[in-house]
């Protein structure tokens, strides 16, 4: 079978889209089947990427998209236009494909896969990682009832008309998604893993990472990852501050994003000295990185609910740490937790109650030991790769025959 797979990013380049998305393609190529991606030259940093010089199953085809960044929202207008029109031109270069899987990064590059669809009656396999347009919404990016918000609204509901298979990363986004528009007997549901699974539980006193960012016997808060709008870190950052004894406690922010220099800012401001950022670390030391946190923060902006999910929850389970979430109740996130008894869950905006659990854990090894514990068990159980991704080449390989 021929299957074409189409994102903005795809490894070397570290985003994680493009991750998860090579342990789909190496499943695909492992099974014979004839793997093609589409993807950008352009970095996720910024840059060009390099592509190894090794050999792979795997077809990488890179156009030469803009590389204005993502730092207005101008130039990634602009980078996005021109991989929507670059990608057109090379998925429709390809020979015959029986099936186009698109992420949706950027936004509504799907619809290149509608245009395949049209063409080639190519089967199409819609996997959601954001529901757009209604999380530019809730981020404030786009106005509620906006021309352009029912612009795009119904853009999204043609783009999921036309979808045979929609892979969706949880129950909450799935009901996000019927609500958008999509019909539920096509949703499949799989959740996001650690890409190339090589996160494992290392003790503290072996990171590496551990002994450069955190030596001394302090209990260390991390937060790993991107540093967006969707994340709410505010909140933690002014629970940090209402801590009677910060001296037994570092934070460590380990990523870039929109909101980097603001939340600099506001540790600034709080005269917070025990809160550190450090810049993201390659997935290779992952498992090192995440080992030097005692606790991890997952936080998760109100009004995103089912519209974003963020994966990052995974690696920590994975690695074996008790977790910290700060965001709503109604979410994967939440409900991953609870199900897994693995961390302890407060409320968006609400400081004391974030400085509170942030006491309780600080104040007891034994019970964030416990919590990392069932974490792990939880993932190696009921997620992790070759679960989701054997849901999601069953889909494909489904829609391949049924074309």
């Amino acid at each position: 079978m021929r299957i074409c797979l189409l994102n903005q990013f795809y490894p070397p380049d570290t985003a994680a889209t493009g991750q998860l998305l090579a342990d789909v393609a190496e499943a695909l190529a492992s099974r014979g089947h004839h793997v093609h991606v589409i993807c950008s030259q352009r970095a996720y940093d910024g840059g060009n990427v390099t592509d190894a010089l090794t050999p792979s199953s795997v077809c990488v085809r890179r156009v030469a998209a803009t590389g204005f960044g993502r730092g207005n929202l101008l130039g990634r207008g602009i980078d996005y236009a021109s991989f929507y029109m670059l990608a057109l031109r090379d998925v429709l270069a390809l020979p015959p494909m029986d099936v186009c899987v698109s992420l949706t990064t950027p936004p509504f590059i799907g619809m290149v896969a509608a245009a395949l669809k049209r063409r080639r009656k190519t089967r199409l396999v819609l996997w959601s990682m954001d529901v757009y347009p209604e999380v530019a919404v809730a981020l404030g990016v786009l106005s509620a009832g906006s021309t352009m918000h029912r612009f795009l609204a119904a853009a999204a509901r043609r783009l999921y008309g036309a979808a045979d298979a929609i892979v969706s990363l949880g129950d909450v986004m799935t009901q996000r998604l019927i609500s958008a528009g999509a019909e539920a007997s096509r949703i499949v549901t799989a959740a996001n893993w650690v890409p190339g699974e090589g996160v494992f539980p290392i003790a503290p006193r072996a990171s590496a990472a551990r002994q450069l960012w955190s030596p001394d016997r302090r209990t260390t808060v991390m937060y790993s990852g991107n540093l967006g709008m969707g994340h709410e870190l505010d909140t933690a950052l002014e629970a940090v501050a209402q801590l009677d004894n910060r001296s037994d406690l570092r934070v460590l922010l380990v990523g870039r994003g929109a909101m980097r220099e603001r939340l600099q800012r506001l540790a600034g401001e709080l005269n917070l000295e025990n809160v550190e950022f450090h810049p993201p670390q390659p997935l290779a030391k992952l498992a090192d990185t995440l080992a030097a946190g005692d606790v991890h923060l997952v936080a998760q902006r109100p009004g995103t609910q089912g519209l974003i999910v963020p994966s990052k929850l995974y690696g920590i389970m994975a690695a074996g740490r008790a977790v910290l979430y700060v965001g709503p109740d109604d979410t994967e996130v939440a409900e991953t937790i609870r199900r897994a008894d693995c961390g302890l869950i407060a409320p968006p905006g609400d400081a004391p109650a974030v400085a509170d659990a942030l006491r309780a854990l600080i104040g007891d090894a034994d019970r964030r030991v416990d919590m990392g514990r069932r974490g792990r068990e939880y993932y190696e159980s009921h997620l992790g790769r070759d679960r989701s991704v054997g849901r999601i080449v069953d889909v494909i390989e489904r829609q391949a025959r049924a074309g």
